[in-house]
């Protein structure tokens, strides 16, 4: 299981490309996402932070993030930088990512769990700069794993 945490920044010049449309839930829609949404929030909970928000734009940003990796078999992140300098993330200070890729049937709270042993994941989950969160899942062509992406925007 592998596991990448990263975190952008606002500034500098904003490109003019925008956000890809996509009909996002309002609410975690599945029930590894709705675990992962509820056990992140209780982690939150627990260290004294506010909860944080399902947020459609995230969602739709982590699901195509999840997506790409999946069809590439490529763990990595999307530069974040960009992003949030795009005209549709305008409203946001700063956006985070954990990435993550396991095996068919790893559950919510096993995403979490390895998030949460990780000191970059945790900081993301745990940071009071964030006030939403996104959580993608896709799995790879073969069904042998799932990709997961939470991004956190603030």
């Amino acid at each position: 299981m592998l596991a990448i945490a990263l975190i952008a920044s606002a500034c500098g010049p904003r490109p003019a490309a925008g956000p890809p449309p996509c009909a996002a839930p309002a609410a975690p829609n599945d029930l590894v996402s709705a675990a992962i949404f509820q056990d992140v929030n209780g982690e939150r909970s627990t260290a004294g932070l506010r909860a944080l928000t399902w947020n459609r734009q995230l969602y739709c940003l982590s699901t195509d993030w999840s997506a790409q990796m999946s069809a590439t078999g490529n763990l990595h992140h999307r530069d974040l930088n960009v992003t949030i300098r795009s005209p549709g993330y305008s409203a946001y200070r700063t956006l985070g990512e954990n990435v993550l890729r396991g095996p068919t049937g790893m559950t919510g709270q096993a995403m979490v769990d390895a998030w949460i042993a990780s000191p970059l994941h945790r900081a993301n989950v745990l940071s009071p700069s964030f006030t939403s969160i996104g959580i993608g899942l896709a799995m790879s062509p073969d069904g042998s794993q799932v990709y997961a992406t939470q991004n956190f925007g603030g």
